[in-house]
C-alpha cells in the first residue's frame, strides 16, 4: 500500500515523534524514499525553532505605568489635603469687621509721649503687656515730644484698619475699624488694653459703614462711609466668562491635534471660579482685597494641577482599554 502525500504529511509530526505504529512507520518512511518534498517537509518539523528573544521590557513598562499611578494618587492625596486644610483655616481666621458697640473702644486722655517711651534710638519698639496689637510706634521723622490719643481697647480685637481723610482747610480726620479673627483664635489677656495713636488727629470715627461712633472731635455735618471693595465679583464674572469660551471651543476643537491647550485654558478659570466659592461663597465683597484675593489664587492653583493630573490618569485609563 502506498500512502499519498497529504496522508504522508499529516502523520509526519506523530511520525517525527515516533508515536506511529511499526505498519504505519514503514508505510510513511517507504513513501519518503520517493517523495522529496515530503522528505523536506520532515526536516522542517525535525528542525527545532530558533528560540524567541526573551525581554523584560514589557514587564518594565508595566511597572513604570504602576509607578506613576502610585505618584499622580499621591499628588493628588496631597492636593486635596492642602484645599481642605486651607479652607478650613482661612474660614477659621477669617479676619471680620467689628460692629461697634459700648465699650468696645474709648478714649482715655491724651498725653505727651517722650522719644524713649515709643522706640529706641536703633527703632525696636518697646513690647507691651502682651496683648495685640501692640502699641503704635512713632514715625522717625518724630525726634521731640509727641501728643499721643491713648484709647482703652477691648481685648478681643486683633488690629485696627484705618481710612484718613484731610479735608481742604487742613482737618484731618480719622476712619478706624476694628478687626477681629475667628473667635476661637482671639486673644483674653485682659478685658482691655491701652492703644496710643497719634499724632493726636482732629476727629476719630470709629466705622466704616453707618452707624459709625464719634470718639473724638467735634461732629461732622455729613456722614463718611467706606464700601467694600467690588474686584472680586468682576474677577468672578471675568472668570466664568472665560470657562465658557474656553469650554466651547475645547468641545468644538476636540478634535484638533493641540486642543489640550484649550483643556488647559478651560481649566484655570474653572480653578478660580471653584476656589472662589470654597473660600468666600457667593459673596464677592471684601474688605481685605489683597489676603482673599492671595489666598482664592493660591487655592486655584492646587485645584488647577488637581484637574489636570486627574484628567490626564481618566486619558491613561481610556487608552488601556
Amino acid at each position: 500500500m502506498k500512502l499519498p502525500c497529504a496522508v504522508t504529511r499529516d502523520l509526519l509530526p506523530l511520525y517525527a515523534e515516533n508515536m506511529v505504529e511499526p505498519e504505519t512507520k514503514n508505510l510513511i518512511e517507504q513513501h519518503l524514499t520517493e517523495c522529496a518534498d515530503c522528505q523536506k517537509k520532515l526536516s522542517e518539523i525535525e528542525t527545532p525553532a530558533e528560540p524567541g528573544v526573551e525581554t523584560a521590557k514589557p514587564l518594565q513598562t508595566i511597572k513604570k505605568e504602576i509607578r506613576k499611578r502610585r505618584w499622580y494618587a499621591a499628588i493628588m492625596a496631597a492636593l486635596c489635603v492642602f484645599i481642605g486644610v486651607y479652607t478650613y483655616f482661612f474660614h477659621a481666621t477669617d479676619m471680620k469687621y467689628v460692629p461697634w458697640q459700648d465699650g468696645l473702644i474709648e478714649v482715655a486722655r491724651v498725653e505727651t509721649i517722650h522719644p524713649e517711651e515709643y522706640g529706641s534710638a536703633d527703632g525696636v519698639t518697646p513690647e507691651n503687656d502682651g496683648a495685640a496689637p501692640k502699641p503704635t510706634v512713632a514715625p522717625d521723622a518724630a525726634k521731640d515730644s509727641v501728643d499721643a490719643l491713648v484709647l482703652n481697647v477691648s481685648s478681643l480685637i486683633n488690629g485696627f484698619e484705618e481710612h484718613t481723610i484731610i479735608e481742604d482747610d487742613g482737618t484731618t480726620t480719622v476712619l478706624m475699624q476694628a478687626v477681629s479673627a475667628n473667635q476661637g483664635f482671639a486673644r483674653h489677656v485682659s478685658p482691655y488694653y491701652e492703644f496710643t495713636y497719634y499724632p493726636v488727629p482732629d476727629r476719630l470715627i470709629y466705622g466704616f459703614e453707618q452707624p459709625q461712633k464719634l470718639l473724638w472731635g467735634p461732629p461732622l455735618n455729613g456722614g463718611i462711609e467706606v464700601l467694600p471693595r467690588l474686584a472680586l465679583a468682576y474677577y468672578l464674572l471675568i472668570a466664568a466668562a472665560l470657562a465658557g469660551l474656553f469650554g466651547l471651543l475645547w468641545v468644538i476643537f476636540r478634535k484638533w491635534k493641540y486642543n489640550w491647550t484649550l483643556r488647559q485654558l478651560f481649566f484655570a478659570p474653572v480653578s478660580y471660579v471653584v476656589s472662589h466659592l470654597l473660600l468666600k461663597g457667593i459673596k464677592t465683597t471684601s474688605f481685605f482685597m489683597e489676603h482673599d484675593l492671595l489666598g482664592i489664587l493660591l487655592t486655584a492653583l492646587a485645584f488647577y494641577a488637581l484637574l489636570s493630573i486627574a484628567w490626564q490618569m481618566l486619558l491613561n485609563q481610556r487608552k488601556e482599554v
